[in-house]
């Protein structure tokens, strides 16, 4: 698996549900899973194409790689990095699958880590609502 490099941008899909009316900012429920699957922009150029938009996940949320993501810091602890919270931001394309309808997927990547409370906020900060399509 290859390093996704800082500055690098990726994409998230979401349903609409996942934003309630009267939602302050993206909603932390989103970035949870341990291996957060997302698109590449690199390789990935238009997110609306994606079978995540066509099967309901139509709130797409830009990614932008940095080190906030990659190495959180605890700030109860003087804003000291905590290793245990890293994580790892990697190209993992996925091959054809008869039984994974979302294969082949060459921009598949994964941000791999716990989602503990500064990893959430650090995605939170350096996450923007890309499109919503109707």
């Amino acid at each position: 698996m290859t390093q996704i490099a800082d500055g690098e941008v990726l994409y998230r899909y979401a349903k609409p549900a996942a934003f309630p009316e009267g939602q302050e900012g993206i909603p932390l429920s989103i970035f949870n899973d341990k291996e957060m699957s997302c698109d590449w922009r690199k390789l990935q150029e238009k997110p609306e194409t994606s079978l995540h938009v066509k099967n309901g996940k139509s709130v797409i949320v830009s990614i932008q790689v940095c080190d906030a993501i990659r190495n959180p810091v605890n700030p109860k602890q003087t804003n000291t990095m905590v290793v245990e919270w890293k994580q790892e931001i990697v190209h993992d394309p996925l091959v054809e699958d008869p039984d994974n309808p979302f294969t082949p997927n060459e921009a598949h990547s994964l941000i791999k880590g716990k989602k503990k409370a500064a990893v959430l906020d650090a995605l939170r900060e350096n996450s923007t609502v890309h499109s919503v399509v109707a």
